[in-house]
């Protein structure tokens, strides 16, 4: 496509630039959204923790806490990352995670604390 001053673009050039556009911000969305909480979280500090080479986004309100992975890992496995994001949490809060209440996937995780 080549841009000549003066002359309309016809419909290929303009369903192309339409394409761009839709591409471009469909993009702009997926990374704004990259480290977005979860409604319940809205508004919370975060404290940004790094626990063996993964980098957390935790944030914590009442017993409730959410650790969002930030940084980039080829293909992170549940096994691998809970535990991690358990520490996490840990270190961010002061509190230990209740027993099996750790649940999410590899990029964003929720736990219930005991603070007792």
């Amino acid at each position: 496509m080549v841009f000549v001053p003066g002359k309309r673009a016809g419909r290929a050039d303009r369903r192309t630039m339409y394409k761009a556009i839709a591409i471009s911000s469909l993009c702009v969305a997926v990374l704004a959204s990259c480290d977005s909480p979860h409604p319940a979280f809205a508004g919370v500090a975060k404290k940004t923790i790094t626990v063996q080479g993964s980098v957390f986004h935790v944030r914590i309100k009442g017993d409730q806490a959410e650790a969002i992975r930030t940084n980039f890992e080829r293909i992170p496995k549940i096994g691998e990352t809970f535990p991690k994001a358990a520490a996490a949490i840990e270190q961010a809060s002061g509190c230990r995670v209740r027993p099996n209440s750790l649940t999410g996937d590899p990029a964003r995780m929720t736990a219930l604390l005991d603070c007792n």
